[in-house]
């Protein structure tokens, strides 16, 4: 198995590591099948994100003429997706969240000499810019729980890894975290008590290099959870619906391609494979559904996993 659960999982207190459970009827445990919803049209997809009921799916990827574009597109199978933004100001668009009522997508886009994030209307329109300030690079992106402020993995001026919290109308980035034990962080989950749940492509835990962290509301610390990951390009990390368990795309020990789930109170691990996948890179559980949307980066397919 190429993950390892550290003992730190099991003894550290809930509030830290987000572990809380819910009585709405959201589900909490891991998906268990996939199914591909669209490929062809569009190329090297990096991340994806699903509407609150898990029927739509948005995308960001480069279409046939090598343009940036954001892609909408049904979660059935064999689904023909299409452009719902392409061309400048995207220019590298890697990190993607939703608003909690479906109305927006806002972009962690990596291009230029610093990065932007963008936001756009899902019923179309042309991205803008959100002018936050104190942030570059930014790679990933998640919502805060009160679905005013978003968070955004990235870096200070000076080129230091952090987690950034930014308002969701622009504005000044507050530093939630900085520096070691981060080293490029990307992708990006918030669950339901304000932990930050980061994806480390190159930190050095205790098993390896490939990092899962776990950074409190107060940043206080980064606690590593799981190491010797081999994430997709970018990392993708998300809880399920209901909580407590999270969810990444991986490779084993061959390169084989699978979801690796963690139970947040146990610190069980799951793995599924999922051998129509090459690459799988971001990924996205529905707000208000048993959905997540999978990228699979190398092939250029986007996937439904339940």
């Amino acid at each position: 198995m190429a993950t390892r659960i550290l003992v730190v999982l099991a003894s550290t207190p809930a509030a830290l590591i987000g572990c809380h459970s819910t009585d709405d009827g959201l589900p909490t445990r891991p998906p268990t099948s996939v199914t591909k919803v669209s490929s062809g049209g569009f190329e090297s997809p990096t991340d994806a994100v699903a509407s609150p009921d898990g029927r739509t799916f948005y995308f960001a990827a480069w279409d046939m003429d090598k343009q940036p574009t954001l892609f909408q597109v049904s979660s059935d199978p064999d689904s023909t997706p299409k452009p719902l933004a392409a061309g400048d100001p995207l220019e590298a668009p890697m990190g993607l969240v939703m608003a909690c009522d479906g109305s927006a997508l806002y972009v962690a886009d990596m291009g230029g000499p610093a990065g932007a994030i963008l936001a756009v209307a899902t019923a179309g329109g042309q991205p803008a810019a959100l002018d936050a300030t104190g942030l570059t690079r930014p790679g990933g992106l998640a919502m805060g729980p009160d679905c005013k402020s978003l968070f955004a993995t990235g870096r200070l001026d000076d080129n230091t890894p952090a987690l950034f919290q930014v308002p969701i109308g622009g504005g000044a980035a507050r530093v939630v975290y900085q520096g070691a034990p981060l080293v490029s962080p990307t992708g990006l989950h918030v669950d339901s008590q304000g932990v930050a749940w980061v994806m480390d492509h190159t930190a050095q835990g205790a098993g390896g290099e490939g990092v899962l962290f776990a950074i409190p509301s107060d940043g206080s610390k980064a606690t590593e959870v799981m190491s010797s990951l081999r994430m997709g390009t970018p990392g993708g990390v998300s809880l399920t619906a209901g909580g407590g368990t999270a969810v990444m795309p991986t490779r084993d020990d061959n390169g084989a391609a699978q979801l690796t789930s963690v139970d947040i109170a146990t610190g069980a691990v799951t793995q599924m494979p999922t051998p129509d996948m090459a690459d799988p890179a971001g990924l996205r559980t529905a707000r208000k559904a048993g959905v997540f949307v999978v990228v699979d980066s190398a092939a250029g397919a986007i996937y439904r996993a339940e």
